[in-house]
């Protein structure tokens, strides 16, 4: 594989010819901002048009800080997010969810350049199926505005922006990272122009690692490939293609009571590899993704610029859960999304929708009626949203006020079919249909003092999607304070959310409503630097917060310099990471209380002439014994080193 690599990327080389005549200016109106330095400098009329981002007022996390971060996978990008929480299971390639402003998983909604990503059988979305080498940015919408983006209406949303640019030759960069137990991860990238009119892309990713604990194996496999087609100075077009292939065993943890039945000291078993039981030996998780979609971007003229995307992603997932051993879906989308730019004013529309197939299959051992072989069922959904941002430029531009709105219309049709003796005829099918409808609405200001310090505060609230006229409004405040300078850059973040009621069973106990407040600090004197995020959680006397630690802090404190005439950019130090107590509900609603826990890291990346970067980490230092989820073993003291190298340019 790595050679039939080698050889697409060595024949791409030979565009290089073609690309020292063409010149371009980046959109004005573009706020897509690429720090990459294999842009070309402007000379020309074209335009180069890229795909908006979301919201102007997200916290982002840079390509330069993420091509020096340590990562696994995408989740660990966004503990720089100092309102993020990890669950962790401590298996690589594991579904860790990812806990932000103390929402998790169904409420998040997870989007690549403006469309939504998440599994709509379950609401939820793997992090590991993104290729990071792809990741240009990442935005974090603020907690008020989340709901404002894809067709449906959750809290929380963040958007990974993926790489766009116009290398001077054909560009290329492989990221290799090994570890223990036969982990390993490597990335290949390239972009070149094969005309003055097309910009061809690729990207192919592989990860494996072996068991440790029993059932723990995994290994993916991930293609990318992407065509941009410069019509005009006003019009892009973008066609593109991800495919997915992820497999890993899934053993539900450690068995803690067939542990307790054997000895009353847990912890001599617990975290031994090969004496630990499991609770499924032989569970697996097998997901098979297709996405293609094809973009039309337009800039017509200075103030109006549009964005239209149709896209179709089909998931197939194979995974025992408690009734079902099979879902698969069929998501057919489109989202239009227009910014209007008229003197002190700005107004952006959004219009969303999804036609959604899903079908999923009853497991075998769940048996519904003995005559019959198989139990499907099969629903259809349509979701259609439109929605809103009215924004007021005042004071030479320093104090903006917003006002949004959205409406979501959701049909809903539920099938059933029952299938006899293994054939394809159906023997019965029955069914019903719902027709839920949200709205919600809300404003906020930002405020820029001067070129150092930024105010932040906004306020929503909608309803969550329900036949009934009583529909809960939860409020959600976010409010915050950035200032930055040559030696410290830092963020304040308060926080008050009541999006946490669940429908489920497991959930019955937690808080309906929750405070946050979150610092993020970096400085640097000379050569230290230190960088810290720092979470606290609180919830109303009389009620349990769950899911989230009470408070977390992430703490790193780096050598950071340029040595050998400039050649090397180094930053090598010490990562302290602290997560304190937490409730956590079990399947069986047992309330499990998980003490709080410490470790310390050893990271280095070391940029070579711009072209290379040494990677190599010390995970757990001191060896610590220690579980984020009940009962999930954390691993033990590792080592990771890895390059990633631009090796064509």
């Amino acid at each position: 594989m790595k050679s039939i690599i080698i050889t697409v990327l060595i024949i791409s080389n030979s565009f290089a010819q073609i690309i020292d005549s063409l010149q371009f200016i980046q959109n004005a109106n573009d706020t897509t901002i690429n720090s990459d330095t294999t842009y070309i400098a402007p000379n020309d009329s074209l335009f180069i048009l890229k795909i908006s981002e979301l919201d102007e007022n997200s916290f982002s996390i840079s390509r330069e800080k993420i091509i020096k971060s340590n990562y696994r996978f995408a989740g660990d990008l966004l503990n720089d997010f100092p309102l993020s929480f990890q669950r962790d299971y401590g298996f690589v390639g594991y579904p860790n969810e990812i806990l932000l402003y103390g929402i998790g998983s169904p409420f998040v909604n997870w989007m690549s350049d403006g469309i939504s990503l998440n599994d709509r059988f379950n609401n939820s979305y793997n992090l590991n199926l993104i290729q990071t080498e792809d990741i240009d940015s990442i935005e974090v919408v603020p907690l008020t505005r989340g709901f404002l983006y894809g067709s449906y209406m959750y809290p929380v949303t963040v958007n990974f922006i993926t790489r766009d640019f116009i290398p001077k030759q054909p560009y290329s960069r492989i990221r290799y990272i090994q570890g223990p137990n036969r982990e390993a991860s490597v990335d290949a990238n390239f972009h070149a122009l094969v005309s003055k009119k097309f910009l061809f892309s690729f990207d192919i990713t592989n990860r494996i690692k072996d068991s440790t604990f029993r059932n723990t194996e995994f290994s993916i496999w991930q293609i990318k490939t992407r065509l941009k087609y410069f019509l005009s100075d006003e019009i892009n077009l973008i066609a593109s293609y991800n495919y997915n292939d992820y497999k890993i065993g899934f053993n539900g943890g450690i068995d803690i009571d067939s542990i307790e039945s054997l000895t009353t000291d847990i912890n001599s078993i617990l975290y031994d590899e090969f004496l630990a039981p499991v609770n499924l030996p032989d569970d697996k998780i097998k997901t098979l993704q297709h996405f293609p979609r094809l973009s039309l971007l337009t800039n017509f003229f200075t103030w109006l610029k549009s964005d239209v995307n149709v896209f179709y992603r089909f998931s197939r997932v194979n995974r025992k859960d408690i009734f079902f051993d099979l879902t698969e879906e069929k998501v057919l989308g489109f989202s239009f999304n227009n910014k209007v730019f008229l003197k002190n004013f700005e107004f952006k529309l959004f219009v969303d929708y999804e036609n959604q197939r899903q079908s999923a299959r009853i497991r075998d051992d769940i048996i519904i009626l003995p005559i019959f072989d198989t139990y499907v069922l099969s629903n259809t959904f349509n979701v259609l949203s439109f929605g809103g941002i009215l924004t007021s430029k005042l004071l030479q531009d320093k104090m903006n006020i917003s006002l949004f709105y959205k409406y979501s219309d959701l049909k809903k049709n539920f099938g059933r079919e029952i299938f006899y003796s293994g054939t394809d005829i159906t023997i019965s099918s029955f069914g019903y249909s719902t027709n839920p409808t949200n709205s919600g609405m809300g404003f906020d200001l930002s405020f820029r003092f001067n070129d150092n310090l930024k105010f932040y505060a906004g306020g929503s609230f909608f309803d969550e999607y329900s036949i009934s006229s009583t529909n809960k409004e939860p409020l959600l405040f976010q409010s915050g304070l950035s200032f930055s300078n040559d030696f410290l850059n830092t963020d304040l973040y308060y926080v008050y959310n009541e999006y946490l009621v669940h429908s489920s069973a497991n959930y019955h106990k937690q808080a309906d409503r929750v405070n946050g407040l979150a610092l993020s600090l970096k400085t640097k004197f000379n050569f230290i630097l230190l960088e810290s995020q720092n979470t606290f959680y609180d919830s109303p006397s009389g009620s349990e917060l769950y899911f989230v630690p009470d408070f977390s802090s992430r703490t790193g404190l780096y050598y950071n310099d340029f040595l050998f005439d400039n050649n090397l950019d180094l930053k090598a130090g010490f990562i302290f990471t602290y997560v304190g107590k937490q409730n956590f509900s079990s399947v069986e609603t047992r309330i499990i209380k998980v003490p709080s826990v410490s470790r310390l890291d050893f990271s280095l990346a070391g940029e070579v002439r711009k072209a290379a970067i040494v990677y190599f980490i010390i995970e757990n230092i001191f060896d610590k014994k220690y579980y984020l989820t009940p009962y999930y073993p954390m691993p033990e003291r590792n080592f990771r080193f890895g390059i990633a190298w631009e090796f064509l340019n």
